[in-house]
């Protein structure tokens, strides 16, 4: 299994944290934002801000909330503006990483990030110093509870282009302009969805079979995670099963 699905894995767990300290309520606004801004404030014609809609309910998140975030990005009501950012770097051991930010002040922003790649020994890089390694695709997160022949059947049927298994959660894989078609067609066949986004997917990886190496690499990753901006962050690592566990 891929570094990136790896990744998926321990984020899937992350989330149940985050959603506790109330950490996710601050990145789905955000996105209902970005998405509204984007695409419009009607859901029925913006199928990223309908989906956003949908992940922030499945959070709990109150529905005044939600309205608030729609009038924001809609500009009905005053506040930060929030827009989109990708920042590129290097993880200890050669690691390419890629960092999804939604932000209202680039230069804070940006020296956040800095920081993170230095205190935990990678660097931040400049646009397309890595990006040449993933390509965009849209990812579908099922239920681990989804049977993987159910889901693999349903997938292809749905146009997906690939499924990666997981323990924690099951991702499904798609071209980026079919990420909604595809969401829509699963649900329709009775496949529960808890997420769907777009992101990067690794086409090389890189081995980190060192304690050490994979210890800061996952330090990094982390770090950058608890970072307000962030919304997504991916690498191209791949690891023993037997070492992720141990230090996850």
């Amino acid at each position: 299994m891929a570094g990136h699905s790896h990744w998926a894995q321990i984020k899937h767990k992350k989330a149940k944290v985050d959603a506790q300290r109330g950490k996710l309520f601050s990145k789905l606004i955000r996105e209902i934002i970005v998405a509204t801004r984007l695409g419009g404030p009607n859901p029925e014609f913006n199928p990223r801000l309908r989906t956003a809609i949908e992940q922030a309910k499945r959070a709990n998140m109150p529905w005044e909330n939600i309205e608030r975030a729609i009038k924001r990005g809609a500009g009905e009501l005053g506040g930060e503006q929030f827009e989109e950012v990708v920042y590129e770097g290097y993880a200890p051991g050669g690691v390419a990483v890629m960092v999804l930010a939604t932000t209202d002040n680039r230069n804070r922003t940006t020296s956040e990030i800095r920081h993170a790649f230095t205190k935990h020994g990678g660097n931040l890089g400049s646009s397309g110093c890595v990006s040449y390694l993933f390509e965009k695709k849209g990812w579908i997160e099922v239920p681990a509870s989804v049977p993987e022949d159910e889901l693999l059947e349903k997938a292809i049927e749905a146009g997906a282009e690939d499924v990666q298994p997981g323990e924690e959660v099951h991702v499904v894989y798609t071209a980026p302009e079919e990420l909604y078609q595809v969401k829509e067609a699963l649900e329709k066949l009775g496949v529960p969805v808890e997420k769907a986004q777009l992101t990067w997917r690794p086409v090389s990886t890189v081995e980190v079979n060192d304690e050490e190496t994979a210890r800061k690499v996952l330090k990094l990753l982390s770090a950058l995670e608890e970072l307000d901006d962030v919304q997504q962050v991916i690498a191209n690592f791949e690891m023993p099963e037997e070492l992720l566990s141990k230090l996850s």
